[in-house]
């Protein structure tokens, strides 16, 4: 059985500068930075290493009290009541430019109430005059409370030293994890236990995102809600089937661009490109009950000019017309998103669990064709056979040649081809390329990137 990973998680009113912190202490951009009340309202966790420790940090949505005019409050409210029910320690974060809020009281009696262990964190203490205010307070009864300042990284040393001695010894080890997914603050284990494959969930709004980690995950980690736009952050959530681990990315749903009307939509926007940018497998969802939609199609172009494998998910296929046959959908499929035909499609129920299984086992298969490793003499045995195939640019035109081809890299599998003169290959003779490779290699249901070199210079030419 696996030993315990202390859970710390950042709890304090809207605004605080809790995901500042959060983001500070790991190292790296992961929550979204808003001076929005109220952005962060999934419950956002990380590796955290120091000094060959291993925690998890988890920063939460804003806790309130006496009602709210949030639309989401509930399910925050819910996301917060987990982080704290699962929190070895919890950072309590105050801004100490206001005083003591009747918020942070009541924030401190709910944390009383279930008898965590505490630290007050006195944030945005600006460099001049640091410590003014931080008396105040000392009547919310903490007697551990560190001043800092998230935004400029002060006193984020002493903030780590307390939390080290406020864990228990005998819950903290080196981490299991992926090292190239866990970002240290000092330092990072040096045999991470196994690689995790990273799996981006992308899609329209609204279409099931969020409930696809939850069941997946097999816990309440994003917030499910029929309200469009309820995930803003890319989110990482870990979890295991069998013998494989996985890294599923929630992302926030993409929207028309005439619709990106916050800022704090745009920058969840860009983190989705990013998400599927470091993504291993993609898994692309669309809601069987809607059309497909320019969005869809956008979403395919950006996935495949990536070149990142994808599963075409056909989610809530169980509240459909039982009458319609998954072939039939198959053809509509072939007419809206055509230059996707080669990604494997999956009909699925997010909701109760349906193929789920069959949806991960194609992703783990798609990871393995994007890392194919071609020998040079198969490869050119394939060329020879497509050569006299290859079509021309125009009637009477020079014709094109392929002398020899290499495998130069995988992850997308990449076809370096020394040519004649690249201008000669149309982007029907590329697309005519790699549709051969995929039918003569093992690589059918992934993208394939090609390079064409003229034989005479020594500069890489990619269409």
């Amino acid at each position: 059985m696996r030993e315990k990973i202390p859970n710390i998680a950042i709890i304090g009113r809207p605004n605080v500068g809790k995901s500042t912190l959060f983001n500070a202490l790991i190292g790296r951009r992961i929550a979204i930075e808003d001076f929005i009340p109220g952005t962060t309202r999934d419950r956002i966790s990380a590796i955290l290493h120091y000094d060959g420790l291993t925690m998890v940090l988890v920063d939460t949505g804003g806790l309130e009290f006496g009602g709210s005019e949030q639309r989401h409050w509930t399910e925050i409210q819910k996301q917060i009541n987990i982080a704290l029910k699962e929190a070895d320690l919890v950072l309590f974060v105050v801004d100490i430019r206001s005083g003591v809020t009747d918020w942070d009281i009541e924030i401190s009696k709910t944390l009383r109430s279930q008898n965590k262990q505490v630290i007050l964190c006195l944030n945005k203490a600006d460099l001049s005059r640091r410590y003014i205010g931080a008396d105040t307070f000392r009547k919310l009864g903490y007697p551990d409370e560190v001043v800092i300042s998230a935004l400029q990284r002060h006193n984020l040393d002493v903030l780590l030293e307390n939390i080290r001695q406020k864990i228990d010894p005998d819950v903290l080890r080196r981490s299991p994890y992926d090292s190239s997914e866990s970002i240290g603050h000092r330092d990072r284990p040096s045999q991470p236990e196994q690689t995790a494959l990273k799996i981006a969930i992308i899609g329209k709004q609204n279409v099931g995102k969020s409930t696809l980690v939850n069941t997946l995950a097999k816990q309440e980690r994003m917030i499910v809600n029929e309200i469009p736009g309820t995930t803003r952050d890319s989110v990482d959530v870990r979890f295991e089937r069998g013998q494989d681990v996985f890294i599923a990315i929630d992302t926030a749903g993409i929207r028309k661009k005439g619709k990106l009307k916050e800022a704090v939509d745009i920058y969840s926007q860009k983190r989705t490109e990013t998400s599927i940018k470091r993504a291993d497998v993609v898994i692309f969802l669309i809601d069987a009950q809607e059309k497909i939609s320019e969005v869809d199609k956008k979403i395919a172009s950006f996935i495949i000019e990536n070149y990142k494998p994808f599963i075409t998910t056909i989610n809530k296929w169980d509240i459909v017309n039982t009458n319609i046959a998954t072939k039939s959908y198959q053809d509509y499929l072939d007419k809206t998103l055509p230059f996707s035909g080669f990604a494997p499609i999956v009909f699925i129920s997010a909701k109760t669990g349906f193929n789920l299984s069959q949806m991960m086992r194609l992703a783990r298969e798609l990871y393995n064709q994007a890392g194919l490793k071609t020998q040079t003499a198969l490869l050119n045995k394939v060329i020879e056979k497509i050569k006299p195939k290859i079509p021309l640019l125009q009637r009477g035109a020079r014709h094109p040649k392929i002398y020899y081809a290499l495998q130069s890299g995988s992850f997308p599998p990449t076809f370096t081809f020394i040519v004649n003169d690249r201008k000669l290959f149309s982007q029907r003779a590329t697309r005519f390329l790699e549709h051969q490779l995929r039918h003569e290699l093992p690589i059918q249901e992934v993208p394939v990137k090609i390079i064409l070199k003229n034989k005479t210079k020594s500069r890489l030419w990619q269409i």
